[in-house]
Parts: C-alpha cells; structure tokens; sequence
C-alpha cells in the first residue's frame, strides 16, 4: 500500500521535496535542488520507479526539463528539450507594447496515462504543447497545435502566452485538454492530431473580439468523473459536456479572479480557489483575510483556521494541488515562500514550510 505522500514546491530560486506519512503532520524537506533555476512546475511521475520531473527557466542558461530520483541525488537534463516556439506575430506586438515579458519558458509537464510508459507531456511558453516517449529525455512538438488556424488571434496574458494546463482524459484514451493563456481551453478527440476551442459561455475581458478563443483561462482541471472546471481572469466555471459549454460558479466569492485550482479526487461538486484582488496586478488576498474558499452543495464556504490572519499573499496557477487519499488532503503555495496543507478537506490548515522563495508551483503524490 503507498504510505509516502510526497510535496514537490517549485520556486524562484529551486525545487523543494517534502515528504510525509498518511497522516501528513509532520514533513521532513530535502533541497533546494536545481539551485539557480526557476521551477514553473514539478511532477512525481509514479508509474513504475517514481521519479520527479521539472520545468526549469533560467534567464542565464535559458529553458530545460530535468528528471531525478525521488531523493535528488543525479539530476538529468533533457538531451532534446522542450524549446518553446515563437509567438505569433499579433500576441508578440502587443508584448512589445505593453512591456509583457516573452522569455521562453518550459511551463509544466504532465505524465501519461498508466499504460503509456515512459510519456510524458510538457507545456511551454510561448504557447506550446511537447510529447516525450523516452520519460522526457526527448521531446517532440504537438505540430497540430501550433498550427491550429486561431493561432494568430493568441494573445500573451501579464504573464505571458503560456500553456499551463494539459489533462488527459483517463475514460477515453484519445481525449485531452490543454489551457492556454490568453487564448483559452482546447479539446481534442483523436489523441492530439486535430484541436477544437472550447470556450463557449466564458466571460471576456473588455475589448476583446468575439471569436473561438481569446478568454483568459488561469488554470483548467479535469474531474476523474469527467467535468471539467477552470480559473478564470474572470470566474470560476464547470462544464459538463467536454468543454462545450461553460457554467460560471462564482457567485459567493470575494472576486471573481485568482489563478489557483484544485479538486477533489472523488467528489466532483468540490473544489477549492484562492480568491485574489487583481488590481494594479497586486495580485494578493482579498482585503488581505487569507482564505481558501471550499465548493460543495452549499456554494462557497471560506476556511482560514491556521492561515495568516492579516497577509497579503498570493497564489499563482500552479499553487494549489490535492491527494487522493481519505480524508483528502489540500495544498497551497504562496509567493511569500509559504506552504500551507490541510489533512482535512481545506478545514484546517497547518504550515508545512515557510520562509522558501517566492512558491511558484505545488503539486503532490502518493508513492
């Protein structure tokens, strides 16, 4: 039976690894590893002998994806990296007006299916999508996407032109999602060769044209039952027929926007979202109350015991992450350098670690 729940913590200044038993009340940490890099996200792939992958940004050394063994001990390099195409011409003016930074990024990697041995999938910014066969020593670009005909109408958010999100589909094998920002979620159905916008009923920003794409999706998450949820610039929403149509939930909370999003592992009426204030980009806890806002029958219920009573933080897309066990368990990075869990469903809430740099990315397993 697994017994280790395992934390990866992706920072501005490196990877952290935070190990525990079920119980996850007490952690012991390992690293930084990766120092001098910044991790947009790290995954354990638990198919098979476990190993960590990450998404790794330097504005030195440029962009890569490593792997390691769960202790850290030998991290290797991609031999054929993720190398992150170039904007469209469109979505590269409008970064060069308004000073959006287009650095390219390796942004998240996702792991295959349990029989797709040594797959992987990786997002990148500019907006691409990468397939590696060989546990991400090479990867190759998901051509059919960087050729869809709405390429042309993508738009960089503050952030940049980034896919950040890439679900697959565990009931049907040639199902898979991808979220991009500030193009909007895209669904194909015959495993990654041909891709369809799927964007109908979500709020746009002011000004933007009506057309197949241009909503602002922050972050898209898949239900094992099959509905989908999504973190929008503006709303929280979930669909029930793939995508086609999008139901906005937010109504109850603080703000509208925020960027993480996590789920519950068999629920699909629970969510959890950090409200944020997205004024002058502040991007920081409403009204400074650090709350995690819980979804289930009886709409949104804000939970702080043991949070920050009076903090101004905030929690970026790849902040927030659940387990799978029972009761299960809800994680939370900050860009204060905090970590936050709950063992409980979001009720309560201990620190798990503190004082890290600036918390780009939370994601956990259970080994």
């Amino acid at each position: 039976m697994p017994d280790r729940v395992v934390v990866c913590a992706g920072t501005r200044r490196g990877l952290f690894l935070f190990e525990s038993n079920r119980s996850r009340s007490r952690w012991t940490r390992r690293g930084p590893f990766l120092t001098g890099w910044q991790i947009y996200h790290a995954v354990v792939d638990a198919r098979g002998t476990p190993r960590v992958h990450a998404a790794a940004s330097s504005d030195v050394f440029g962009c890569s994806a490593f792997s390691s063994d769960l202790r850290g001990r030998k991290w290797v390099a991609a031999k054929t990296p993720p190398m992150p195409p170039k904007p469209p011409e469109r979505g590269a003016k409008m970064a060069r007006k308004y000073g959006i930074p287009m650095t390219p990024r390796v942004w998240h990697i996702e792991p295959g299916r349990a029989g797709e041995k040594g797959v992987l999938y990786a997002g990148t910014a500019p907006a691409g999508l990468f397939r590696s066969e060989d546990a991400g020593r090479t990867w190759e670009p998901m051509k059919s996407l960087l050729r869809h005909p709405t390429r042309k109408l993508w738009m960089p958010g503050a952030g940049g032109m980034c896919l950040h999100s890439i679900q697959l589909d565990p009931r049907n094998p040639n199902r898979l999602y991808v979220g991009i920002s500030a193009a909007g979620g895209f669904r194909s159905d015959d495993g990654g060769r041909s891709w369809k916008p799927i964007n109908r009923g979500i709020r746009r920003l002011p000004g933007e044209p009506k057309s197949a794409v241009g909503t602002c999706v922050h972050k898209l998450l898949l239900h094992p039952s099959g509905r989908l949820y999504q973190q929008n610039h503006l709303g929280v929403y979930r669909s029930d027929d793939a995508g086609a149509s999008w139901q906005a939930i937010d109504r109850g909370l603080p703000s509208d926007f925020g960027f993480g999003l996590a789920l519950h592992p068999r629920d699909r009426r629970v969510c959890w979202v950090v409200p944020l204030e997205p004024q002058d980009y502040a991007y920081r806890a409403t009204r400074g109350a650090f709350r995690v806002y819980r979804r289930g029958d009886a709409g949104w219920t804000a939970h702080g015991r043991g949070l920050p009573e009076d903090a101004y933080l905030n929690v970026l897309r790849e902040g927030m992450a659940s387990d799978p066990l029972t009761p299960c368990g809800v994680y939370v990075g900050t860009g204060g350098g905090h970590v936050f869990n709950s063992s409980d469903e979001g009720r309560s809430w201990r620190t798990l670690a503190e004082y890290l740099p600036a918390v780009q990315s939370v994601s956990v397993a259970v080994v």
